[in-house]
């Protein structure tokens, strides 16, 4: 036999009986490979290239010889394979222990695994290193992508495992996949009850520690010019708010994160070393501008939250505590490594830091030796011509007024003199900050911010950077705003007298609509050069999508522990009382088993479908008039109705009497022509019309 030969008997004999023991196990085995495949398919993603490669090739080969029927490869090869594979991995991670190396030998374990499967016992080792790479893919993620893979692999892992129990007798596919459902179906409330009652961590189900470098949130604790101009056109999600009440205008969404006062001349840092211990966060408020509202973040490595400025209450997620700093960052007592849901309310009208004094003030004033001259000396230039103008005009120098009026000025310098809004500045020099406001006058919100502040601080006005998301997009489908890394944005603000820590945007004195609108209206947005994603077909279709995801998010992979005890606390249980959890978990799963039972295992009769074909044949003619008694064989019944029934029907009658009296008393129902035979009767049957 050629290879050509096997496939398509390899093809044929997948959904039939061939009667050849040899075909038989190449047919368990070609059914098996199917979901093997599937099981190792989300890992593609996450795993180094060359592991993907190895299991492709050890596949491709094993298929090979199942369609040539050439013999498998002699134990030796398989050692060396299993030697050259876990020195591999040993290169690659310098380990054998922890995720991603165990993951990685069982894939390739596995596509070796394929190359011995000769007995039975075989595929169910192979089956079962299967599911435990199906488990192991919700290490890596679990979105509905996943989820779906790991269900198509399940239900086609079950199905081999149905089609090696069959003998002599098999079913065909879709009666496998009948069974398959009913099987998953009979699991599903099962599956249900231990998902909400069964007693859940404080911390994330499925992450590991020494993982979370895989989990980033976009920003970074350093800034340097061109760093966030990276992530202008990542449209992955930060984090989705729902707000209870009226939603602010767009301008007024700026979400704090990281707040940095060091500058060494090309990067800014958070505050390291103090010149003086900075006061207590004060925060004064108006409560007529008060908005409450519900975070949802995406994991990240960092304990950074991201509340509306300015936060003045917060519920945090369960099991972790929050400190505002006195920078006025939000910070969780850990990093956040799973996805965190946590209550917020803020004031859009707010004072800082009026507490502050003059020693701690100076924090905020320090400037690196040696770096940007014609901004120092532009400083100089500025604050001397605001001493000339005061004393002209007669009037009593007012430290809070003058820097305000500095202040005015450099905006309107950004407003007037050229400057530009781009995601693609040019490279900037040693002297960055001169490089830019005096050269290249092109940047993105990070070169804005940072040159604000240093001019700022130049001319003797305390000034930081602030680092977080500005504005966010509405899905209609679901209510929820969405900010994504390409919201990731840099402001400035500065200390004036009597106002205390002053938000001050030059981004918005450039590109007023990037903080009106947000970047997203921005020409490929969705990294697919050419596709408006305003067109209003894509937009629903990624609003519905983005709403579905929001739900399973919400639903399923946010049931935490605080989720859970509130939903005790309705049925009236303590969270701490495991003997009554344990006993409604106990009631419930067996009310659910005794359903099932009920419904699945009581006796039933199979039926003949020869006899139901005859049956249903009767009873069309029964409702003519022609009733067969229940003495009368068919060949009788027949003889004594063909008379009465119209000539072209009479043929078609005793096509099915024939059919009936071979099939019924004789011939073998195991054979495939039999089976053809019964197939034409139930057609028969059906398009009889007397």
């Amino acid at each position: 036999m050629n290879g050509a030969d096997g496939l398509r008997l390899s093809l044929r004999a997948l959904g039939g009986r061939l009667g050849a023991q040899w075909e038989r196990e190449r047919r368990d085995t070609l059914f098996l490979m199917l979901p093997v495949f599937v099981a190792v398919l989300p890992h593609f993603g996450w795993m180094p290239w060359w592991v993907g490669a190895g299991f492709v090739l050890l596949f491709a080969w094993r298929l090979g010889l199942l369609f040539s029927g050439r013999w498998l490869p002699r134990a030796s090869v398989r050692w060396a394979g299993a030697i050259a594979a876990t020195a591999a991995v040993w290169a690659h991670y310098q380990t054998l222990l922890g995720r991603e190396p165990g993951v990685a030998l069982l894939i390739l374990f596995l596509g070796l695994k394929l190359m011995e499967m000769r007995a039975r016992r075989d595929l169910f080792v192979v089956i079962f290193l299967s599911l435990f790479l199906l488990l192991a893919a919700f290490l890596h993620s679990q979105s509905m992508g996943t989820a779906a893979i790991v269900g198509l692999g399940l239900a086609g892992l079950i199905a081999a495992m149905l089609t090696m129990q069959y003998q002599r007798q098999e079913a065909p596919i879709r009666q496998r996949l009948k069974w398959v459902g009913i099987l998953l179906l009979q699991a599903l409330p099962v599956a249900a009850v231990l998902f909400v009652l069964f007693p859940r961590p404080a911390g994330t189900l499925w992450g590991m520690q020494s993982d979370t470098r895989r989990a980033s949130t976009g920003l970074s604790e350093t800034m340097t010019p061109g760093a966030i101009s990276d992530l202008g056109e990542s449209t992955a999600i930060a984090f989705r708010v729902r707000f209870e009440g009226d939603t602010p205008p767009t301008a007024l969404l700026y979400w704090r994160g990281p707040v940095f006062g060091d500058f060494d001349g090309a990067t800014w840092r958070a505050l390291r070393n103090p010149v003086a211990p900075p006061p207590p966060p004060q925060v004064r408020y108006a409560r007529d501008a008060r908005i409450a509202y519900e975070i949802t973040q995406e994991p990240s490595s960092r304990p950074w939250m991201f509340p509306l400025e300015m936060p003045i209450d917060v519920e945090p997620p369960p099991g972790l505590r929050v400190t505002l700093n006195p920078d006025l960052q939000l910070l969780a007592s850990a990093p956040l490594d799973s996805r965190a849901r946590y209550r917020v309310e803020s004031s859009t009208a707010w004072q800082a830091g009026l507490n502050e004094s003059r020693d701690s003030l100076q924090n905020w004033l320090e400037l690196p030796a040696g770096f940007n001259p014609r901004t120092s000396a532009l400083a100089a230039q500025w604050r001397a011509e605001l001493l000339a103008a005061d004393s002209t005009g007669g009037r009593t120098p007012d430290r809070g007024q003058g820097d305000l009026r500095l202040v005015e000025r450099a905006l309107a310098m950004f407003r007037q003199q050229g400057f530009r809004y781009t995601l693609q500045p040019p490279l900037l020099g040693r002297h960055s900050v001169d490089d830019f406001l005096f050269e290249t006058r092109a940047g993105f919100c990070e070169h804005f911010a940072g040159a604000f502040a240093v001019l700022m601080r130049a001319l003797d006005i305390p000034a930081r950077v602030v680092t977080g998301y500005q504005g966010g997009e509405r899905n209609p489908v679901d209510g929820w705003w969405l900010v994504r890394q390409a919201d990731a944005h840099a402001w400035a603000e500065v200390w004036l007298e009597g106002q205390g820590w002053t938000r001050v945007d030059p981004t918005a004195a450039v590109a007023p609509e990037r903080i009106e609108r947000g970047l997203r209206l921005e020409p490929g947005f969705a990294g697919m050069p050419g596709l408006d994603l305003a067109g209003p077909l894509l937009s629903t279709l990624r609003f519905r999508l983005d709403a579905l995801t929001n739900a399973w998010n919400q639903w399923l992979l946010s049931y935490d522990r605080g989720r859970q005890v509130r939903l005790l606390e309705r049925l009236g249980l303590e969270a701490d009382d495991w003997r009554a959890i344990a006993g409604l978990l106990a009631l419930s799963l067996t009310a659910i088993v005794g359903a099932i039972a009920v419904l699945t295992l009581h006796p039933r009769r199979a039926r003949d479908p020869v006899e139901r074909a005859w049956d249903d044949f009767c009873q069309k003619l029964a409702v003519t008039g022609l009733a067969r008694q229940p003495h009368e064989t068919a060949t009788a019944y027949l003889a004594r109705v063909e008379r009465l029934v119209e000539p072209d029907r009479v043929a078609d009658a005793r096509r099915i009497a024939a059919l009936y009296n071979r099939l019924r008393y004789g011939g073998d129902r195991a054979d495939p022509g039999t089976r053809g035979d019964v197939r034409h009767l139930l057609q028969c049957v059906r398009q009889f019309r007397p």
